[in-house]
């Protein structure tokens, strides 16, 4: 049976004290990750949708999973 929250939400955001964007990733626990270094909210989205799946079967080797993906409020 598929667990929709045993996998985490990936969220692109901005950064707050400079200039560039990372993306957040909050597992069903609380914990939080953060990967820096992207340069738009395009770049961090495209990280989500090309290279997030991969990033997420090295952390875990878990059953297959879902993206949960959050678009920032402008």
């Amino acid at each position: 049976m598929d667990e929709p929250n045993s996998n985490p939400a990936f969220e692109a955001r901005s950064l707050k004290s400079a200039i560039g964007w990372y993306v957040r990733v909050a597992w069903p626990n609380g914990k939080r990750d953060h990967i820096p270094g992207f340069v738009s909210q395009q770049e961090a989205e495209r990280w989500i949708e090309g290279k997030a799946p991969a990033w997420l079967s090295g952390r875990c080797n878990a059953a297959p999973f879902h993206l949960a993906v959050s678009r920032p409020h402008l």
